[in-house]
């Protein structure tokens, strides 16, 4: 065979490992202020995850939204009317600027992320209403008393059901929230505390790496699983919360470090399900669920009381593992135990070989290389 012909082949084969992409598991999640002022301006984060080397999110705006600026570079966005599309490369978050119309309604947020193989997944969550409305103010419901702690000052807190904030979660699946605000100043601990106890969650504390002025930490104890989250941890659940600190994805390891959540537990709830009080852990989700190194800190006669290390906010549920009981087995049942291993490793050594084979497309190209090839040889001859 020539040389020439002989590069051909190389190249081909080439063009066809690299045709084959492996398929990826992209996920977007976008977050902002549930209410608004009309004509006001706010501002939408949006994180993503595995989406190769390059990726699209495209927005559907709603009517009467304008689009302002973004974080991204300007050649990155595209606008067009109430689509607007992100180009990424390597970010791993973004934001962008919206200004909320005159007109006071519910309004909602569609998108999609769109990977380097084409592929195209919602941006979560898929019912992302924003409401503006006049009663609206960026930061939320009004003061009332006052303390300081942890060498921070102005604190402040209020409880309520529903409402506004920095929560992307449907106020519909929010049982009761409670609200606190502090200075945060570079070098000092900041504990943001929940007097009223309408939630289960206590404080909020952490060590302030950044000045951040007066933010405001939003506790939200929900009805039933968060809709941000698409599953919940293996276990009997005592609580599903939300913890937002800040807006605009603040809340993060450049401005913040040894994050601390205080919470309580009912003792008449861990008596009825027969739960292990030293196994009770509060779990984090970002983008699945991670167990958070938990422990008992004290106990009055109603409530046992844990703190939980944390290294961001956001979903988290208070779980107790299920019992597993364990069977020693028989000899004949190890031998038969035994069998069945080696039976399910042959058929996985039969599935992974199989797993490997490419779709109709690469037999095709096989097929290609073959009359290749004989052209080849016949050009020889």
């Amino acid at each position: 065979m020539k040389r020439p012909e002989f590069k051909f082949i190389i190249l081909l084969l080439l063009a066809l490992t690299l045709y084959i992409a492996p398929a990826s598991a992209s996920s977007a999640e976008r977050t902002f202020s549930s209410s608004v002022s009309p004509s006001q301006e706010f501002q939408v984060t949006v994180n993503v995850a595995d989406y190769g080397a390059a990726g699209q999110v495209l927005e559907k705006l709603p009517a009467g939204f304008t689009y302002v600026s973004s974080t991204l570079p300007e050649r990155a966005v595209t606008v067009n009317g109430s689509e607007v599309s992100f180009l990424l490369m390597t970010e791993k978050s973004f934001s962008y600027t919206l200004k909320a119309p005159a007109s006071t309604g519910t309004y909602k947020i569609v998108g999609i992320l769109r990977d380097i193989n084409k592929t195209e997944c919602p941006v979560l969550p898929n019912d992302c209403s924003i409401i503006v409305s006049q009663s609206s103010s960026s930061g939320g419901s009004s003061d009332s008393g006052s303390s300081s702690s942890g060498g921070s000052s102005g604190h402040s807190s209020s409880s309520g059901g529903g409402g506004g904030g920095g929560s992307a979660e449907p106020q519909s699946n929010v049982e009761t929230k409670e609200q606190s605000q502090q200075s945060v100043t570079a070098g000092n601990h900041i504990k943001f505390e929940f007097p009223n106890g309408v939630t289960c969650i206590r404080y909020v504390e952490f060590d302030a790496k950044k000045s951040l002025g007066k933010i405001t930490t939003i506790v939200e104890m929900l009805k039933g699983q968060s809709k941000l989250v698409s599953s919940l941890p293996d276990g009997t659940i005592y609580k599903n919360v939300n913890i937002w600190v800040g807006s605009g994805g603040i809340a993060n390891s450049d401005n913040l470090g040894n994050a601390v959540i205080g919470f309580r537990v009912e003792k008449s709830w861990l008596n009825k399900c027969d739960g292990d009080v030293s196994s009770l852990a509060l779990w984090n989700y970002d983008k699945s669920w991670c167990k958070l190194e938990t422990k008992k800190v004290g106990e009055d006669s109603t409530y046992v009381f844990y703190e939980a290390k944390t290294s961001g906010f956001g979903c988290f549920t208070i779980v107790v593992p299920d019992k597993k009981i364990e069977v020693k087995p028989s000899n004949s049942a190890t031998t038969a135990s035994n069998n069945v291993k080696t039976n399910v490793a042959s058929d996985t050594e039969k599935s992974t070989s199989k797993s490997w084979l490419p779709g109709f497309e690469f037999v095709g190209a096989i097929g290609i290389l073959g009359v290749v090839y004989q052209v080849l040889r016949r050009k020889e001859k």
